[in-house]
Parts: C-alpha cells; structure tokens; sequence
C-alpha cells in the first residue's frame, strides 16, 4: 500500500541551523545531521510512498542531489530558501509546487492566514518556524487558583510538520487527520 508522507525544512547543507536549533538538531557537523535524517526518512518510507516536503530543502545547490538517496516518490511545495532553477529540483522531485490543496488542508511553507482557512480548508499543514508553533488567540488559564498563571495555547487549525517538531523524522498522513478529526 502507498502511503503519504510529509516533512518540512530539512534544510540539507546549512551549517548555521545547528546554531539555531541546537535541541532539536545536536550534531557535530552537517554530515552527522545528514546521515541521521537520511537514516530516519528511510526507516519509515518506502520507495513508492509519496512524500511532501515542504519547503527549505538545501542550502547549496549540490545539496539537492541528497534527495537521490530518499525513498519515496517526493513532492516539493518550494520554500523561501529553494531558489535554485525549477530544472535543479526536477531531477529529484516528480512535482514543484507553490502550494497545494489536499484532502481539505492546505499545504504550504510560511504558515497561510487564518482568513485563508474557515470551513473550506480545515487545517494547514506548513513548516518554516522549525520549534515554533502557530499560536491561536484562545488564553487558558493554568491554574484555577492563581488566573493570573494563563498562556496562549497552540492553533489546532495548524500543523507545523518541520523536522524539529518531529525528530527529523517525516510525519504520516494519519497524524495529520487525528487532527483533523480535533476540529
């Protein structure tokens, strides 16, 4: 059976994001991350699932070529730092995108405004803020007895699928739909 896989800012080549995420990703050198994210994606797709990524793929345009040793049939839905010609990525991606509509949720990089959700697209499934999370306007208070103790809660009309989030692993579709199903 072909599953459907998605994942978000493996950013292959970047040096500096061990700096800016060093809980998510504590590695000594890139070819550490590499070999471990390679190791994960392989341990849970298969090569004809279909996988989205999306968006911030490498950084460097020979870094591409690592998708060559993922499994999967791969989906790019282009990030901010994806700027290499569309012949670059074609070699190892079937499909570039923008960002796409699937199964009533929007896949993108940057987060969309939650205007662009309602009824129509329920949930969108982004990366780009890699530890971070799209926070919704609802205040919980944490503690009935001292209300001054509140914090905003997660929007659950998001869902951050950026390796950080994930153990730089990629997420299969039926995470994404328990959260659908939340809605």
């Amino acid at each position: 059976m072909i599953e459907t896989w998605f994942i978000s800012d493996t950013h292959f080549g970047h040096k500096n994001i061990l700096e800016y995420e060093p809980e998510a990703r504590p590695f000594s050198s890139l070819e550490e991350m590499h070999e471990t994210m390679i190791e994960r994606w392989n341990s849970v797709v298969s090569t004809n699932d279909v996988v989205y990524h999306l968006g911030d793929f490498a950084f460097g345009k020979h870094n591409i070529k690592i998708a060559a040793r993922l499994n999967g049939k791969k989906r790019l839905v282009l990030g901010n730092h994806d700027t290499y010609p569309t012949a670059d990525y074609l070699e190892y991606f079937d499909k570039l995108y923008g960002c796409v509509f699937w199964e009533r949720r929007v896949l993108s990089h940057i987060p969309v405004h939650p205007n662009g959700l309602g009824t129509r697209w329920m949930l969108n499934i982004h990366g780009h803020l890699h530890s971070k999370l799209v926070m919704s306007n609802e205040i919980v208070a944490a503690d009935k007895e001292y209300p001054m103790n509140w914090s905003i809660v997660p929007d659950k009309n998001y869902f951050n699928c950026s390796v950080e989030q994930n153990n730089l692993t990629p997420i299969h579709r039926d995470e994404i739909t328990k959260r659908l199903k939340e809605l």
